[in-house]
């Protein structure tokens, strides 16, 4: 089924979704909620506490700072320009990731208590942090890889139910990802299709031509249903290796993540990160526009 990426809600078809995106398109990148009108979601910055240490509602800058007043110059000259025919509500700025420096203690502290198995909330009250309830929720799940296995009939028995569910969730949004770039127009190869026609290697995406999304040329794309950092365990380096094959010997392309990613967390020649949201709504305004 369709899926709104902001919300992260399904719909039973192609107009469902159409109709919610277009009764929505005022919305607070911090919290995901909806507004009517553009005031409505200016007096929700203006008045939520959660705010402010944050950007304002719907830039989704990565700093959880506001910008001192002698970088603010910088940041203008680094703000990227709206694109002709664009109108301010289908404007959406890059997402470059996350600070190192803002990943590495929540993580550090779910590896501390992974073996208490917490949640979200339970992390909550033993560390201050504003990342996204997602992103932590990720970081959890990566520190529970180093928790020795169960090796028990019953241990085994969930953490193979554990895994299917969890392949299965990945391959619903995977193909909803494809589903929507096949709907902008786009022409290209799924890794299924790839493997039928004994292409190697098989990324996710192969275009048919290649496609330029925010400045970078991109031959191929990668899906990653989760957040994308340095430390996450037995994952980020095997994505690594298989990400320069990639760009080796297919030219540059990119690996999409669902949650978002640390800044840095891949450094490649030809290779570069995105995350889901700001892909989907660049080629889909691009599309709108007649690529």
């Amino acid at each position: 089924m369709p899926l709104c990426v902001p919300c992260d809600r399904q719909f039973p078809n192609r107009h469902s979704l159409e109709q919610h995106l277009q009764s929505s398109r005022h919305r607070c990148g911090h919290c995901n909620r909806f507004f009517k009108s553009a005031h409505s979601k200016e007096q929700h910055t203006r008045n939520s506490k959660s705010h402010k240490m944050q950007p304002p509602c719907g830039t989704d800058n990565n700093s959880h700072l506001q910008a001192a007043p002698h970088d603010r110059k910088k940041a203008n000259r680094q703000m990227p320009v709206m694109m002709i025919g664009a109108t301010a509500n289908d404007f959406v700025p890059p997402y470059t990731g996350i600070p190192r420096a803002t990943v590495t203690p929540v993580f550090k502290m779910a590896c501390r208590l992974r073996f208490m198995k917490p949640d979200v909330n339970m992390l909550l009250r033993c560390i201050d942090t504003q990342l996204d309830h997602r992103v932590i929720s990720a970081l959890i799940e990566a520190a529970l890889r180093l928790l020795p296995p169960d090796n028990t009939i019953e241990g085994k028995a969930e953490a193979k139910q554990r895994v299917q569910k969890k392949m299965e969730q990945a391959l619903l949004t995977e193909m909803s990802f494809i589903d929507q770039l096949r709907h902008f127009g786009y022409q290209f190869m799924t890794e299924r299709e790839q493997k039928e026609s004994q292409l190697n290697p098989t990324p996710d995406i192969r275009f048919i031509e290649p496609i330029i999304i925010h400045g970078h040329l991109c031959h191929w794309l990668e899906y990653k249903n989760y957040f994308g950092f340095k430390a996450n365990p037995f994952i980020a380096s095997k994505n690594k290796k298989q990400l320069k094959k990639y760009a080796s010997e297919l030219g540059s392309g990119a690996v999409v993540y669902k949650l978002g990613f640390e800044i840095d967390h891949i450094v490649a020649t030809g290779i570069c990160s995105f995350r889901e949201a700001e892909v989907l709504h660049f080629l889909g305004h691009r599309s709108r526009l007649g690529n």
